[in-house]
């Protein structure tokens, strides 16, 4: 067997949910411990935006380490979160998978995997750049999003998606939930060409990551608004007013 077939068959082995009571609490418990040591504070907006309860993607832009574990302690309860497969690797792996961590991998079947788990009424989280960037401004979605979102409609489940901006600064975190998204608009386009409807879907949320984002002070993802639409000078400014509504100071203790 080649090193390659034996790669994909240990993420075959890790496309499962390997989430157990225990294990789940004890891991959320010194992830809160570790982020308490390493942030200042944690400010939350618009997390009324998360339901409570059910299934629903949560997707973000994707600017450091911390995203992925800082995310989950606001979550705060069992989740999935899709991950480069270079991350399930050795003992890192095995606790990553504990907390729901599972690959995003052409050759596995991720959608069915995650279509199971919407089932089980538990959210997603996905960073749908695909990497993590240092550049300081979001960068394009990849399609996978897309292609969750649809089939979940197509089996008749009821997933709101979340957008969701990060952005870190002398040692706080700053987290900004905007309001659910449906991909019903989209479905109709979607029948006639899949491609454009699914292209479509995934720059409309690449923008609402980025409204939410300047709204956090990242200019660079401001920029990208304005060159890109024409509205979207109107729209910042008549949002910059709710920047500061319902943010709530939190700890992750």
């Amino acid at each position: 067997m080649s090193s390659n077939q034996n790669s994909l068959r240990l993420l075959q082995s890790a496309m499962k949910d390997r989430k157990g009571p225990i294990s789940f609490f004890i891991l959320s418990l010194l992830t809160k411990l570790v982020l308490a040591l390493h942030f200042k504070r944690v400010v939350l907006s618009g997390r009324e935006n998360l339901p409570a309860s059910g299934a629903y993607i949560c997707i973000a832009n994707h600017s450091s380490r911390w995203d992925g574990p800082t995310l989950g302690t606001v979550v705060n309860r069992p989740a999935n979160f899709m991950v480069s497969p270079n991350e399930l690797i050795g003992l890192q792996g095995f606790l990553l998978g504990k907390v729901g961590a599972f690959p995003a991998h052409p050759k596995l079947d991720f959608v069915s995997h995650v279509l199971g788990q919407f089932r089980k009424g538990e959210p997603l989280v996905i960073f749908p750049e695909g990497n993590v960037f240092y550049d300081g401004h979001t960068h394009p979605f990849k399609k996978g999003i897309a292609r969750i979102a649809f089939a979940a409609h197509q089996q008749n489940l009821e997933v709101p998606i979340i957008p969701t901006a990060i952005r870190y600064e002398n040692g706080q975190a700053f987290f900004k939930f905007g309001a659910a998204i449906s991909v019903s608009e989209y479905i109709g386009e979607l029948a006639v060409n899949a491609a454009a409807a699914g292209k479509r879907l995934t720059q409309s949320l690449h923008r609402e990551v980025c409204l939410l984002s300047s709204e956090l002070g990242c200019q660079a993802d401001g920029r990208q608004l304005l060159k890109h639409d024409s509205e979207s000078s109107h729209f910042l400014k008549s949002n910059a007013t709710e920047c500061d509504a319902n943010k709530q100071t939190v700890s992750v203790s």
